[in-house]
């Protein structure tokens, strides 16, 4: 019986990767040729590889190359072989957590010509590491409106957000912190690593503390100039230093095997560690912080080149999602991108651009259920009228910049067949930071909170709206002018402390009509 049900399921990822032909996309330069993977599913403990299409063999085999994410085949280890036919089958041990690991290995079909290895084929990653995955750890899904806490020390009780009614905050993990120390060792891929145990620590409290309260907690995973340098990409070496954030490691082995295992230790650990009677929990990941602003929030020194620049990003932001998802199955991972749709300069790529080239390295390598953290901040960010239109604001694809206002635009892109899902969904927007200064007046301020609430309410496209921030910040942003908070440094609470308190009563958005002088309902792009 066993083995007839491993049969079965063999024969199953079979038939679900050929159907898969019918979605594939085009074959990239990289790996042109005459025959096409449709597929590569996990099914079994094995790796289960599709393909169609003919090429000739001087030893009349198709052989299956795995590569690392930075790497080419034919360079890789021959895992598999079929005999050269037109619709030919694969099947290698996964090899799970351990040294053999398949899991975050590139595919090509490549034959033997002329005494040596030749790629005939696409390039394909593994789409469902979900398989792996618990599906047992329940999200925590309890509203949209969130709001990025105050963790300072006088209030780790973070009891303002239960007050508040947010129902879900970001926290942001910079590798320096968790990885410059010792203390808690993590084995994967049957190599050793050794985690800071006081930053963790500090990080499962606070962790633990939301998710107490049923806020979702997504962790925002960057590279910082302190990193040890494996998880920083060669690319960003020449700016140590001049930059925040630096692009994630997958060009070097040490780096792809160590981000891995990095990723793989956040999803283990917060999938539900327990301390105090609380349980920590982690329900989304967002790989990097507005990476198509790529010289401040996502350094690399090819960043000028979309191509280049995004295929490094996406090997890393693969990377990450399979470790993640190959722990918690119901885990949704994101990429994340600022306001400047149609907007570039020095430095910046619009994030229309990169958008469309990420979801062009995803598809052209085996599509995944990717997700989006969009910033919808106004522009300027000291324009605190949200509800209201400028002429860099509109609700078109030609609009210079997406907020609240014409977040429609944003969504509807998304909802274009070329977007969608492995499932054809529509993929989900979670507006992860955007915030509004009561610099210009504190009425402004709450209008703007409360319209932004009532967009993301009624927008199915999008799964969270996290405000930034619940108390002003001395160090970044009000030296800017932007007083971003529902506290002020001193804890006085603001006009929009209530207001983002009641923010979904009619009660509330009548009031904050009357403020803004005209029905808010009337303003809504409904999705």
């Amino acid at each position: 019986m066993k083995v007839f049900k491993k049969i079965a399921s063999f024969v199953m990822a079979l038939a679900i990767a050929v159907t898969a032909f019918l979605a594939t996309p085009a074959i990239t330069a990289e790996a042109a040729g005459s025959v096409a993977i449709g597929g590569v599913l996990i099914s079994d403990g094995n790796v289960v590889v599709s393909s169609k299409g003919t090429a000739s063999s001087d030893d009349g085999l198709y052989h299956l190359i795995a590569s690392d994410v930075n790497q080419s085949a034919p360079v890789g280890v021959d895992v598999a072989q079929s005999p050269v036919s037109a619709a030919a089958s694969f099947a290698a041990p996964l090899g799970y957590n351990t040294e053999a690991s398949l899991l975050f290995k590139k595919f090509t079909v490549c034959v033997v010509s002329g005494g040596a290895l030749k790629p005939v084929s696409n390039s394909m990653f593994i789409t469902n590491p979900e398989a792996l995955g618990s599906t047992k750890i329940a999200r925590t899904e309890n509203g949209k409106k969130g709001l990025l806490a105050d963790a300072s020390s006088s209030n780790m009780g973070m009891r303002t957000l239960a007050q508040l009614g947010a129902k879900q905050a970001t926290v942001t993990i910079e590798l320096s912190r968790i990885s410059n120390g010792r203390g808690t060792p993590y084995v994967y891929n049957g190599k050793s690593y050794n985690f800071n145990t006081a930053f963790i620590s500090a990080y499962d409290n606070l962790i633990g503390r939301l998710s107490a309260q049923g806020v979702q907690v997504s962790m925002i995973i960057v590279c910082d100039q302190a990193a040890p340098g494996f998880f920083m990409s060669p690319y960003a070496a020449d700016g140590i230093g001049q930059h925040t954030y630096y692009g994630l490691n997958a060009t070097t082995t040490e780096g792809a095997e160590t981000l891995a295992a990095a990723a793989s230790f956040l999803a283990n650990r917060y999938s539900g560690f327990s301390l105090f009677g609380m349980t920590a929990k982690v329900d989304n990941f967002i790989i990097g912080n507005e990476v198509n602003a790529w010289r401040q929030w996502n350094y690399m020194n090819c960043g000028n080149n979309l191509a280049v620049y995004t295929q490094e990003y996406a090997n890393a932001f693969r990377l990450c999602y399979n470790a993640i998802k190959s722990v918690n199955a119901n885990a949704n991972v994101y990429t994340c991108i600022d306001h400047s749709w149609n907007a570039s300069a020095s430095g910046l790529h619009s994030s229309r651009s990169f958008l469309t080239q990420f979801n062009n390295c995803i598809a052209s390598q085996g599509n995944i259920d990717w997700r989006l953290a969009f910033h919808a901040y106004n522009y300027p960010l000291t324009n605190n009228m949200a509800w209201a239109p400028t002429d860099k604001i509109q609700r078109n694809q030609n609009t210079k910049y997406i907020s609240v206002y014409n977040i429609d635009v944003l969504t509807d892109f998304l909802s274009q067949p070329a977007f969608l899902s492995p499932t054809g969904a529509v993929r989900t927007v979670k507006l992860s930071e955007q915030g509004y200064t009561s610099s210009a007046g504190q009425e402004a301020q709450a209008v703007s909170i409360v319209y932004a609430i009532m967009v993301a309410n009624n927008n199915s496209h999008i799964d969270g709206i996290i405000l930034a921030r619940e108390k002003d910040d001395p160090h970044i942003e009000m030296p800017q002018g932007l007083a971003n908070g529902l506290l002020d440094y001193s804890n006085h609470a603001k006009v929009s402390y209530e207001m983002y308190k009641n923010a979904e009563s009619p009660e509330t958005i009548a009031k904050a009509s009357g403020m803004a002088g005209v029905d808010l309902n009337t303003l809504l792009a409904p999705r």
